[in-house]
C-alpha cells in the first residue's frame, strides 16, 4: 500500500488578522494600501481575507532596502 502526502500549496488568501504575521507589514499598511488598490481584500461571509497573490505582488513591487556597511573604527 502507497501512502501519499498532502500536497502544500501556498495558500490562495489568509484572514486579515493572520496577514500582519505573514506578510511583516502592520494591519493599518495593509488597509491603507487596500485603499490604495495595492493590496485585494475580500469578503467571505463576514470574514475578510486578504487576496495573497496580490499582497505578494505589492511585495515585490517595493524597492530594496539600501544597507550600508558599518564603519571601521580608526
Amino acid at each position: 500500500m502507497t501512502t501519499t502526502s498532502p500536497i502544500s500549496l501556498p495558500p490562495l488568501a489568509v484572514p486579515l488578522p493572520h496577514a500582519p504575521a505573514v506578510t511583516g507589514l502592520s494591519r493599518s499598511t495593509i488597509y491603507r494600501e487596500a485603499a490604495r488598490g495595492n493590496i485585494r481584500l475580500i469578503k467571505a461571509g463576514r470574514s475578510t481575507l486578504v487576496d495573497m497573490a496580490s499582497m505578494r505582488a505589492f511585495l515585490a513591487s517595493l524597492p530594496t532596502a539600501s544597507i550600508r556597511a558599518p564603519q571601521q573604527a580608526a
